[in-house]
């Protein structure tokens, strides 16, 4: 396979070039060792062909969690490690997990340490190769292992809760939005056929809504593309750090949803750094970790600045209310389990306090969407009916 590459020279000099390889985890290993600063790597072929290649190697969160319960026991076991990543491979059903361990695999029986690996394959997340370190270091691989698993499962769990109980008001929104385009591309136009058949006078209201529909049918080409625009714009302005930090602070400062995701942030963050220090790792490294495994920019800023004041020696709970983006109830727990000593604890019993404060607050929400959902779809066929059935009240009154 090609793949279009912007490096950095070791003579100091930005260059683009086409390299080939068997995968890009193997390519970039390849120019690491050989001094070169990597910008991007790309799949050779254009847009598609480089989107069936992310799908192809991307390893599912599902695939990735099976296999650290059958890695844990094989573990256990007493097998080797080689040969433990060698039976997974061979067994699982996912290519791009299979392609991905086989290169560990390989890595491991050359000598190689495991997380540096699992590091150099570029396929897993950061948290895991450092949770790995932590175990190689502490010489308790398998009770690093059996936390990363529940770290998994819990972390999994709570994601999953929290989407599909965004999945019914989605249906009704999307519901909503197919009510209007019917209404709009059929209803209203043989209505107003047959008004302008029967030459009745229409009221104001039924004018306003054929005239919407008309326009909306006449220039609907016109909108699709003015959506599409705004869709890549928003795409590529995207890309942009500022743009995203932006957006955070907009989302967290909103009254109900804001703190809704500002608790689910928290709780993401207290999981990750909780298990990172269960495993061994000094803080600063599990800040660096764990500032690489968060969603949140705003976050991913606050738990840089806090790294930088705890590298100066003040303690993790005041920098990190240096930052502002904590409520205070995290920091009051975590200053009481950073002065018992028992930080990691504490932070396990706070990821588990706004997880259960999210499952509520969201439970709240959503018994508030529904309702108002089904009381936009009624008024807009309230208002629909109202708009066509008036002609037909007037033309029966001239009847009579």
């Amino acid at each position: 396979m090609e793949f279009v590459c912007k490096l950095g020279s070791p003579a100091g000099r930005i260059v683009s070039q086409t390299e080939e390889a068997g995968s890009e985890g193997e390519l970039r290993q390849r120019l690491l060792s050989q001094g070169y600063y990597i910008f991007s790597v790309q799949a050779k072929g254009g847009i598609d062909a480089r989107l069936r290649a992310r799908r192809r190697k991307k390893i599912k969160p599902d695939d990735f969690v099976i296999f650290n319960q059958q890695f844990l026991t094989l573990s256990r076991s007493g097998l080797p490690l080689h040969r433990s990543l060698e039976l997974l491979a061979r067994q699982t059903r996912s290519d791009a997990l299979r392609e991905a361990l086989e290169d560990v695999r390989d890595r491991v029986k050359s000598g190689v340490l495991i997380s540096e690996a699992f590091e150099a394959s570029g396929k897993f997340p950061k948290i895991y190769c450092a949770t790995l370190r932590a175990g190689e270091r502490s010489g308790a691989m398998d009770k690093v292992l059996a936390q990363y698993v529940a770290y998994q499962k819990v972390s999994r769990g709570f994601r999953k809760k929290f989407l599909a109980a965004l999945i019914y008001p989605s249906f009704l929104l999307f519901f909503l939005a197919v009510l209007i385009s019917f209404v709009v591309g059929f209803v209203v136009p043989r209505f107003a056929d047959l008004y302008s058949d029967l030459g009745v006078k229409l009221p104001p209201l039924t004018l306003f809504v054929i005239n919407l529909s008309m326009n909306f049918r006449k220039y609907g080409w016109a909108i699709l593309i003015a959506v599409a625009l705004i869709v890549l714009g928003v795409r590529q302005l995207w890309k942009s750090a500022q743009v995203r930090l932006a957006w955070d602070r907009f989302k967290y400062r909103q009254p109900v949803v804001g703190k809704l995701l500002l608790k689910f942030s928290v709780a993401e963050f207290a999981r990750t750094l909780g298990t990172l220090l269960q495993g061994g790792l000094p803080v600063v490294q599990a800040l660096d970790t764990a500032r690489h495994s968060v969603s949140s920019p705003l976050l991913v800023q606050a738990i840089t600045n806090a790294r930088q004041e705890v590298t100066g020696g003040r303690s993790l709970t005041a920098s990190l209310r240096m930052s502002g983006f904590f409520p205070e109830v995290a920091m009051d727990m975590m200053e009481i389990g950073e002065g018992t000593g028992a930080l990691s604890g504490m932070l396990e019993s706070m990821a588990e306090f706004f997880e259960e404060d999210v499952n509520v607050d969201l439970g709240t929400l959503v018994s508030l969407v529904d309702p108002i959902m089904i009381a936009l779809i009624a008024i807009v066929v309230a208002f629909v009916l109202v708009a066509f059935y008036l002609p037909l009240f007037s033309l029966a009154g001239q009847v009579g």
